[in-house]
């Protein structure tokens, strides 16, 4: 799904459940304010937890020596910060 079709979307849906619907440029500027809110949450080595959805948890990764699949050579993979999703029980549920 992209961004203009997550919005589309969240304005249908906002319009069946509330007798007041936001526009699309209102839309995208909660989503972006949002992103960018999470964004340095998780810099700053943060979790978010978004209620029936679940957490997104920032973790350190270690430097490593890695391999290239294609040509076999060998390369240094740098240490990293990268984001972990954990589903919340009622999410998993849900799916399944």
């Amino acid at each position: 799904m992209t961004k203009t079709e997550l919005i589309k979307k969240w304005q249908e849906s906002e319009s069946v459940h509330y007798d007041t619907a936001y526009s699309v440029s209102q839309l995208e500027r909660l989503l972006s304010s949002l992103c960018g809110v999470m964004a340095s949450e998780l810099f700053e080595g943060g979790e978010v937890s978004l209620p029936r959805f679940g957490k997104l948890t920032a973790v350190h990764s270690k430097a490593r020596d890695g391999r290239n699949p294609k040509t076999g050579e060998k390369l240094h993979i740098p240490a990293r910060l990268r984001v972990v999703f954990k589903p919340s029980k009622a999410f998993k549920e849900l799916l399944n």
